[in-house]
């Protein structure tokens, strides 16, 4: 004789999550994400506003030595509307040129300092030897002039004359960064 067998009926196992659990989720991400993006917007530029300011020494260094290794005074100036020779103002922001100084390259320094032309270009010395493009527009360069030279024995601008060259690197939201080349060469970041 069997003894009666109580059948227990099974449940459908369920996955998935309720409309409450999904809208709690996509409540906290909402939260951590308008937390995080005013920091990694911050973190965006201060990374460019280092970026430049790398960019800028970079190529102050690369000028102090082609100004030694060449036997001719360099220039790091503004860059001109066509983009290939030095222009005037003070703002950076529109790019700089690394190039041969056309006035004075191999002889002495001309007093007043050059007047900020680059040497023509032959094949076997480029000039510009180096262009670098506008920086972000939220970014702005400025400096004390137009130009920095340095000289085949790497100081900067005409012997004795005293001559700082200030670049300042700044933009919304940012601390400004200040670049300066003393009267010896020496390229000073603050």
């Amino acid at each position: 004789m069997s003894i009666g067998t109580r059948v227990v009926p099974v449940r459908a196992v369920q996955s998935g999550f309720t409309m409450i659990e999904l809208l709690i989720v996509i409540a906290i991400a909402a939260v951590l994400a308008s937390i995080a993006i005013p920091s990694f917007r911050d973190l965006l530029r201060t990374t460019r506003q280092s970026s430049a300011l790398g960019l800028l020494i970079s190529d102050l260094n690369q000028a102090r030595n082609e100004a030694i290794k060449r036997n001719a005074r360099m220039l790091v100036c503004v860059r001109d509307a066509g983009g290939t020779g030095c222009g005037a103002g003070v703002d950076w922001s529109a790019g700089w040129v690394v190039c041969i100084d056309a006035t004075t390259a191999g002889t002495t320094p001309e007093l007043p300092p050059s007047d900020g032309v680059c040497d023509a270009a032959t094949a076997t010395n480029p000039n510009p030897v180096l262009v670098r493009p506008a920086l972000d527009g939220n970014m702005t360069l400025t400096a004390s002039a137009n130009t920095v030279r340095f000289n085949p024995n790497s100081s900067q601008g005409v012997p004795g004359a005293g001559l700082f060259a200030t670049v300042i690197l700044s933009g919304t939201g940012l601390t400004a960064r200040t670049v300066t080349v003393e009267p010896t060469g020496h390229i000073r970041k603050q």
